[in-house]
């Protein structure tokens, strides 16, 4: 996904310093652009030389919350009575700097990852499977369902665990609709165009607001499909799309809302911050975007900030909506007991400690409002107790449960480059340098052609 990738992530260069701390937490979720060479030529590898030597184990993350990985690293060893080495990268670039890490033959234990990169890493041979090592299969069975696709492939391999999980979501300003005599917020993307337009008339600056950069627009194409219960993809990655006439009325939908005006006229360059200033502002009333950043709103000092709740339903004829996340993934150098070991603090970050708590993931809710895709953390107190109360939780699990997909075709190694071209076409569509049908019509001959040459 990032290759300019969009995924959660551009980088923060641009934001201001105060900006840069309300966007920590979307830091942690691992807001990075990795670029281009991320996804050129992984293949020809050839399988790395084992080290079998038990020891101090190496892992490398992006540059986010080092004290809190610092701690639950010492919380493993506590644990477990094995060191970890930690190195950091920073977020922005964090992808070509690790591929050239283990390109050039660093041996790398455990790694976070970026999901759409996992199977390339694989492939190379720089990541290893995990089918074969003892706990795996409980750890995949503990998951959601459809979480389980972004870990397990179609052909049975199991490739990394999670880092965290997040779901797409509309947040809105629940007074501002009231002032405005909106009863209710939008069941459907007419009514998102409507009470926009009557918003924009009271007076609202720019009612909708979205992360559509180019880096980003892959993430709500396939958000603003599956709220219309359109298939993105079928199973064997062909571009279902493309047969289903509502995905041009989607695409109607989407260039009407720029065109007239009801977003800002920066949003296809804006960082997040901007769009969180101006929902704290009251200057946009709607804002799609991973549902922790209504903890970001909400701790922004504005003077909407407390009147900003969540949507759990995406606006759509079906409701559903984009479940993503990032992982870690197991290095291929390790054997024996390093491999072993590594496996451990796999399990402990990804799943759930020595004691059988969702310890990790009850740290990053603490910090970020992350969450993980797995159902008992729901049920699980500590986790619970980390999040704010204006978070309603049995919706968010629902939205796990049944609301959401994680669209298995996003960790194949085509998808990467299909993700360019999304935020290429679609931005040319925005701005009426080409139209709808010929756009839809173009992304589906994308994804057929860079899945045939990814094959």
């Amino acid at each position: 996904m990032d290759q300019q990738n969009p995924r959660p992530g551009v980088g923060l260069t641009g934001a201001s310093l105060s900006r840069r701390g309300m966007l920590r937490g979307a830091l942690a979720a691992g807001l990075a652009v990795p670029s281009v060479p991320l996804l050129a030529a992984c293949g020809g590898s050839s399988q790395p030389k084992t080290n079998d030597t038990p020891g101090t184990l190496s892992m490398t993350a992006w540059e986010a919350y080092p004290e809190q990985i610092r701690a639950l690293l010492a919380k493993f060893k506590d644990q477990s009575a094995v060191p970890v080495d930690l190195s950091l990268i920073p977020n922005v670039g964090y992808g070509p700097a690790l591929q050239t890490r283990l390109q050039g033959g660093q041996a790398i234990d455990v790694f976070y990852n970026f999901a759409y990169a996992s199977t390339k890493y694989v492939d190379a041979g720089w990541a290893a499977t995990l089918n074969k090592l003892p706990g795996v299969e409980e750890l995949i069975d503990d998951m959601f369902p459809a979480s389980a696709a972004r870990h397990r492939l179609a052909d049975g391999r199991i490739i990394s665990v999670p880092y965290f999980s997040a779901v797409h979501s509309l947040m809105y300003n629940e007074n501002q609709l009231r002032k405005n005599g909106i009863a209710a917020p939008p069941a459907t993307k007419e009514e998102v165009y409507a009470q926009s337009k009557k918003l924009k008339a009271a007076g609202v600056p720019s009612p909708y607001a979205a992360y559509w950069t180019k880096q980003f627009l892959e993430e709500y194409f396939l958000v603003y499909l599956l709220a219309d219960g359109i298939t993105p993809f079928d199973g064997k990655g062909a571009p279902a799309f493309a047969d289903d006439p509502r995905t041009l009325e989607v695409m109607e939908w989407w260039k009407s809302m720029y065109q007239e005006g009801l977003t800002s006229k920066e949003v296809l360059t804006a960082d997040p911050g901007a769009h969180v200033t101006a929902m704290a502002q009251g200057n946009s009333s709607f804002f799609e975007l991973h549902h922790y950043f209504l903890q970001i709103v909400r701790t922004t000092d504005g003077p909407e900030s407390k009147n900003v709740t969540m949507l759990y339903r995406s606006p759509g004829t079906s409701g559903k909506t984009l479940q993503i996340g990032e992982v870690i993934q197991l290095g291929a150098k390790a054997g024996g007991q390093r491999a072993q070991d590594a496996w451990k603090l796999l399990k402990f970050y990804g799943w759930k400690d020595d004691s059988g708590a969702y310890s990790t993931f009850s740290s990053w809710a603490k910090a970020a409002a992350l969450l993980g895709p797995y159902p008992g953390l729901f049920k699980d107190k500590d986790f619970l107790a980390a999040f704010p109360s204006y978070f309603d939780m049995a919706k968010l699990e629902d939205a796990f449960a049944n609301q959401s997909d994680v669209v298995p075709a996003r960790v194949t190694p085509w998808y990467a480059s299909f993700q360019v071209k999304v935020g290429d076409r679609i931005q040319a569509m925005l701005l009426g340098q080409a139209g709808v049908k010929e756009t839809v019509d173009s992304l589906a001959s994308d994804a057929k052609n860079l899945a045939a040459a990814g094959q």
